[in-house]
């Protein structure tokens, strides 16, 4: 939905129990123009979507979240001030969903973390 448009993955890399990718936001997207114009800011709902992608492309399944647990926001996260970001994923698998606990994390400023379970479609 939005890879490879709204975001570009730059790198992606799994070890023990943790997936870490390596984005970069597209400062051009129509969604800024609404979000705000001259001052972009990527809206939470995209920023959990991203991460839900990065599962996807990692997993090569189609995910669909069932439980949204603690989520917060923590810094505004703008491609004008930030290019590249590291999306950091903590996993728990098991047979038919994945617990995760998802921060988004440039030069050790967290801008959005949340834990969220996610069945297989």
């Amino acid at each position: 939905m939005l890879r490879n448009d709204f975001f570009k993955i730059n790198s992606l890399n799994f070890n023990e129990n943790e997936l870490v990718s390596n984005i970069s936001l597209n400062a051009k997207h129509a969604i800024f123009d609404g979000h705000f114009p001259e001052n972009p800011v990527t809206p939470g709902v995209v920023q959990m979507q991203i991460v839900k992608e990065v599962l996807e492309v990692y997993f090569e399944k189609k995910l669909q979240m069932s439980t949204m647990g603690r989520c917060k926001f923590l810094n505004i996260l703008s491609p004008l001030d930030t290019k590249n970001i590291d999306v950091k994923i903590k996993i728990r698998e098991t047979d038919d969903e994945l617990s995760i606990s998802a921060a988004g994390v440039d030069n050790e400023i967290s801008s959005f973390k949340f834990n969220a379970t996610y069945q297989y479609r």
